[in-house]
């Protein structure tokens, strides 16, 4: 069941990530492409670099992986990353405040929903305390939250840096 389970997510993430991407295909063109791949990319390599260092192991609920990530890992980010980006323009943001506006829809749907539904309810994902880890200078009384405030972290800046990319390459290449 569980690899029928990870080949579904998988279909499932890379339609969303396909469809988010067709949508801004009209905006931003070819340069999407770089968008996906980097973001798979590091997606895919960074979440099996991360979860190796022993802050969270992906469970065999997952079914199908490359490496220590599930398939649908890199998809979903693709997806998180465009969606958000998609929502918050949607929203009437423009320019920087929409790129910013992904970071803190990605924050949001983290803490709201991935965090505690599919980790802490459905297991997907197990988080595990690391005394030396990236974080460790924040204090334990602050980090109050299921994951570790780091993962947090990257749900914020994540989708603003690859969004940024994505309109920096629009910029610059405009030029070209």
């Amino acid at each position: 069941m569980s690899k029928v389970f990870g080949l579904l997510l998988t279909v499932l993430f890379a339609s969303l990530g396909a469809a988010t991407s067709y949508l801004l295909w009209h905006a931003a063109g070819w340069y999407v492409i770089v968008q996906i791949f980097i973001t798979l990319a590091i997606g895919g390599l960074g979440e099996h670099y991360v979860s190796g260092q022993g802050y969270y192991h992906y469970t065999n609920v997952n079914g199908v992986f490359v490496g220590r990530v599930p398939t649908w890992i890199p998809f979903m980010w693709v997806f998180v990353v465009q969606g958000t980006l998609i929502a918050a323009i949607l929203l009437g943001l423009k320019g920087f405040s929409a790129v910013t506006g992904s970071g803190i829809l990605g924050l949001v749907l983290d803490s709201v929903f991935l965090e505690p539904y599919l980790s802490k309810t459905k297991g997907l994902w197990q988080w595990r305390h690391v005394e030396s880890g990236y974080f460790h200078f924040v204090p334990p009384n602050l980090n109050k939250f299921y994951a570790p405030i780091g993962n947090y972290m990257v749900w914020l800046f994540f989708p603003i840096v690859m969004n940024w990319l994505l309109g920096g390459l629009l910029f610059i290449l405009s030029y070209l």
